[in-house]
Parts: structure tokens; sequence; C-alpha cells
């Protein structure tokens, strides 16, 4: 994603929760400019809004939490957004602005709630890792407290959804980043990447992009020149598209990794499934260490029909908004998953979020019934990401129906992990029960995958007993069986906000 596109669609972000606002006073640009400043401040001028949302100046972060506060959204849902995608295009500024001295005081607070098993929101995350990001020199005695820090903060991390998530996110990155507290943020991404128990494998291995140490180079290397497990893969496949951009690779690395690259390509079980993130990391390293890489030409696309109808029932009269449809096209097509899902995110911080994904829903209804499943995985990826609950009920009816492929519950099962809404344990049992009878009759199938999804999505719902149940079934598959052990020990989901 070039630097370009960031910009518009930051902007783009605020300009339509403005026009979309809850309160209608605050769609006018001169009243909102005037709710904008505290009694007694001096006014800002409405130019000042038009300025921040056409993109001519760029937004700060605390212009952006202004936003969020004046529009009564949650706290960091539109500067979390922008923190990822700044990330993702080597755009991260120091989140503390320049001349302010860390608080040493709160900094101590926060790191004694981390260590000693406080309460420790995505919030407060994110302001320990500012003190940390601002403090390039600081080091931790014990040496163990940062260890206890970064532990902690990836088990949240991997059981936190929305907002939620993301906070933890980027304050995991800032980890990864400082010279003191990045190897033992590395060494617990690897050590939960290692855990063949864990269900959750991509998320520890694409952090690793944050850190430039030799321990995540070579275990990056080393999962993709292993190529045992496919989730592993993905995650490092990930984890070096930005990795070989920055020049995190030793030119012997490159050289290996160009070497593993044509062995996967040469894989036909493999490369049908990852081929775009192969092909996306062979660009990458072809357009060298340092350079930006160069989008592929593509042939705009008609907007789908989720941006149209969103644009239509939303704002009316204004035809479809250009950067909606380029966000669902996006985050439908896009090869690069990290870009899919900030697609798609983008779409979830805005008002236009419930008709996008009411209309994917509708539009996989009528597919399904001309047996058509050819768009059934990226659409139930992206409502996932979305937030919506609307797909609740076709997952369901395709976990638990007859004439669905193998590859459609599939995807339906990998949707389930972090979907939003629950099921109650009565569907979650038909569910179970369903997929491992399929498993029973195919063995060599996806039937394994799909049980270990399926597991995955009890754990992400909640569900302690079934998930006691599966662990102690010696009739399920060993994988399954292992998630199960590991998602009872792991903390309970963290909704978004917390």
């Amino acid at each position: 994603m070039s630097a370009t596109p960031i910009r518009e669609r930051t902007s783009w972000l605020l300009r339509v929760n403005r026009r979309l606002a809850g309160d209608p006073r605050l769609r006018a640009g001169k009243e909102f400019a005037a709710a904008f400043r505290d009694a007694g401040e001096r006014p800002l001028a409405p130019s000042q809004v038009t300025r921040w949302e056409d993109g001519t100046v760029l937004p700060r972060r605390e212009t952006i939490r202004r936003y969020e506060d004046l529009l009564g959204l949650a706290p960091h849902a539109l500067t979390s957004l922008k923190d990822a995608v700044d990330r993702a295009a080597g755009l991260t500024q120091p989140a503390l602005p320049a001349g302010v001295v860390p608080d040493q005081r709160r900094f101590h607070e926060l790191l004694e709630r981390a260590t000693t098993g406080g309460s420790m929101t995505g919030q407060r995350w994110g302001e320990l890792s500012e003190l940390v990001q601002a403090c390039p020199g600081l080091v931790l005695h014990p040496p163990g407290l940062w260890e206890r820090v970064s532990h902690r903060l990836l088990d949240e991390l991997v059981v936190a959804e929305d907002t939620a998530w993301l906070l933890r996110q980027e304050a995991m990155s800032r980890l990864l980043e400082h010279p003191d507290a990045g190897a033992h943020a590395v060494d617990a991404c690897i050590s939960l990447a290692a855990d063949r128990s864990s269900p959750v494998v991509v998320e520890p291995l694409s952090l690793l992009d944050a850190s430039a140490l030799p321990d995540a180079n070579r275990h990056i290397c080393r999962t993709i020149a292993a190529a045992d497990d496919g989730r592993a893969l993905y995650g490092a496949l990930l984890a070096s598209v930005r990795k070989v951009r920055v020049g995190h690779f030793t030119p012997d690395q490159l050289g290996r990794l160009g070497a593993s690259m044509t062995g996967l390509l040469d894989d036909s079980a493999l490369s049908a499934s990852l081929r775009p993130l192969i092909d996306e990391v062979g660009r990458t390293m072809n357009g060298g260490a340092e350079a930006e890489r160069v989008p592929v030409p593509r042939v705009q696309p008609v907007p789908h029909r989720a941006a149209v109808m969103a644009s239509a029932e939303l704002l009316p009269g204004h035809g479809t908004d250009p950067i909606l449809a380029g966000l669902v096209d996006d985050a439908l097509h896009n090869a690069n998953p990290d870009e899919r899902m900030h697609a798609a995110m983008f779409i979830a911080g805005t008002p236009y979020a419930p008709v996008v994904a009411r209309t994917l829903v509708e539009d996989l209804v009528t597919d399904l019934r001309r047996r058509s499943e050819a768009g059934l995985a990226p659409a139930l990826r992206t409502l996932t990401i979305l937030g919506s609950t609307d797909h609740r009920v076709l997952i369901a009816q395709i976990l638990t129906g007859n004439g669905f492929s193998e590859a459609a519950r599939h995807a339906a099962a990998w949707a389930t992990p972090h979907c939003a809404g629950r099921y109650d344990e009565a569907i979650w049992r038909r569910i179970l029960q369903v997929q491992f009878q399929a498993w029973r009759r195919m063995p060599l199938g996806l039937g394994e995958e799909i049980l270990y999804a399926v597991t995955y999505g009890m754990g992400t719902d909640g569900h302690r007993t079934l998930l006691a149940e599966v662990r102690a079934d010696d009739r399920l598959p060993a994988r399954s069986r292992a998630a199960a052990a590991w998602l009872l020990t792991a903390p309970e989901v963290i909704r978004s906000g917390h």
C-alpha cells in the first residue's frame, strides 16, 4: 500500500464518520469546527476541517482522537487504524509528541500492573508501549520483567478482537522494535509459534516483521525452508514481505529465501493456496531490499454491489463512494493478507460497515442457491473482520447441512474464530458432530483442519465445557485435542474496547 492511498484513506475515515455522525449538527463542517475546541480556546477555522478531510493536511493522532471524542466513537477506534496502516507502510512516527517528557511514575505504575496480573486494557498497553518507545535506552532489571510483559501482552493479543486487538498489536510491535525489550518479545513470538498445541500460529510469526534481530530473521527463514505446516508457512511468508522490503535479511539469507520460493512454486499442493503470497515475496525481492514495492497494475474494477448499496443508502445522490469501492475490492481480492485485513478494518471503522456486511451475505446466499462457491471464502473472511454477525446463520448452515463442498466447509470453519456474536452450546455440538462424521468418511481430506478450526471457534465463543470434552475425546484428531487443551489455559476472549 503506497503512501498516497494511506493519506487518502485516513482523510476519508474522518470525512465519512463526520458526514454520517449520529449528531446531525456535526455533519456540517462549520458546526463541527465550532465544537472542536474547548471553550476559551481559539476557534478552529472550518477550512482546517476541509484540509484534514480532503488530504491536504495529514491529521495528527491528537486530531484523530478529538474526532473520536466529538463523534462519540470508542477511544482509539480511528487512531488504532491509522497506526496499523502507517506501520505497514513504514510511516510510523513516535507516539509521544516531540518535546513531551515520558512520565516515569506512570511508566512504573503500568509496568507493575503488567507484571503482577493487574488489569491491562488495550489503552493501557498502548500507553505503556508508548513510554517504552520514547526511552530507547531503557533497560529493565531483572531482565525477566521484559519476558513477563512480552508473554502477557502476546497472550492477550491473540485472544483480543477489533480495537482491543489493534491496540495490542501496535503495543507488541513497539516492544519488538525496542533495543532492550525486542529480544524478549521475539522469544515470546517464536515460543508461541513453535507450540504445536496452539491454534495461534500466523499472528506470532507475522509480528516478527517488526524486528530486525537475527533470531527473528533466522526463525522466519527456517520456517519457510521447512514448509511443513501450511499456516506457519503463511505467517512466515507474510512477515518476509516487509522484512525483505526494509532490508532485515542478510545477502546469504536472501539467497536461501529465493531458493525456498522456487521450491514452493514447484510444490503444487502448497502453491495453489499460497501462490499469491509467494508471488508477493518474489516481487518484493526483485525490487530490492530498499526499493518501494511497485503495485501490480490492475484494471479499475466495477464497484462491488456492497459499495454501491452502502453509498446509495447512507449518502444518496452522491454516487458510489470511490474510496469505499476500492476498500471493498481490496478486502475481497488483494493478494496481500495484511492489506486485505486493513481494508476490511477501515470499512468496519465507518457507518458503511453494516450495509456492506448485509449486502455481502445477500450475495452469498444468492450464489449458494445457484451452486456457486467461488466468492465464499473471501466474503466470509471479510465479514468476520468487519465484526459482522450477519453471516453466523450462513456459517451454521454450511457446517451442519448437506451438499456443501469440503472447501466451503473449510472456509466456514475458519470464519468462526473471533467472529462477532456467539453460537449456543447446542449449535456447536451439532457442528462438531457433523464435521466429525465428515472427517471419518474422508480422513485424508480437509476434515482434520476443519475440526481444528471448529475447536478454535468454540474457544473464542467461550465454550469451556465443550473444549474440555474435545480435549478428552480420543476419537478426535490429536491437533484438535491439543488446541482444546491450549485454549482452556488461554485468557478469556477480550472484546473490543478492553
